[in-house]
């Protein structure tokens, strides 16, 4: 049951409770009032935790490639909203400049007091496929509007939705993926 759902069915009991006179809890009507209130306790923030990299993202083929770049947009999403890029980082290779740069910003807005409300992005792959040794993985990343702000002071700035086109160079490395290269091959549509 979502959290609304539960909300109004509080309301509604709580709305026939007064409309019988009758106790929820099932407590005479007759009984004084009690000295002490009840109190709302709040509800816990929900802790982000880094995404747990899949079975299939650790396979070396083509699959493992794609489920592989998947994942790694996941780690974009999570370092987007969290601040957290110790997992991104660990996802690519230092030749990967693109990757550098995608953990320097999220890294830069988190430190100055920034954030982003970014949905996330929401990868499509399209193709992966063997070439010249290393795999190469073509995705459709869909963007949705969002905000963010690229420090405490800054006003927010607007991120209209889009759909880029990119391809990963994947290599394979000590028994698991790397990102070695992130490449924008078009303009937003």
């Amino acid at each position: 049951m979502t959290y609304a759902r539960a909300a109004l069915a509080g309301l509604v009991l709580l709305a026939v409770a007064g409309c019988t006179g009758g106790d929820p809890a099932g407590g005479d009507p007759s009984d004084p009032p009690s000295s002490a209130s009840p109190r709302a306790t709040p509800s816990p923030t929900p802790t982000l935790a880094p995404p747990t990299i899949p079975p299939e993202a650790q396979e070396h083929s083509a699959q493992g490639a794609a489920a592989f770049v998947e994942y790694y947009v996941s780690l974009i999403n999570y370092a987007a909203v969290s601040g957290d890029t110790e997992a991104l980082a660990a996802a690519a290779t230092t030749s990967c400049g693109a990757c550098a740069r995608l953990v320097e910003r999220y890294e830069t807005i988190y430190r100055d007091g920034g954030k982003s409300e970014s949905p996330g992005w929401k990868p499509r792959v399209t193709s992966s496929q063997l070439i010249n040794g290393d795999f190469h993985v073509t995705v459709d990343v869909a963007t949705a509007a969002h905000r963010y702000r690229v420090s405490a002071g800054a006003p927010d700035q607007s991120v209209k939705a889009a759909t880029y086109h990119d391809i990963y160079r994947l290599l394979w490395v000590n028994g698991q993926w790397a990102v070695d290269l992130l490449s924008e091959q078009d303009t937003p549509r």
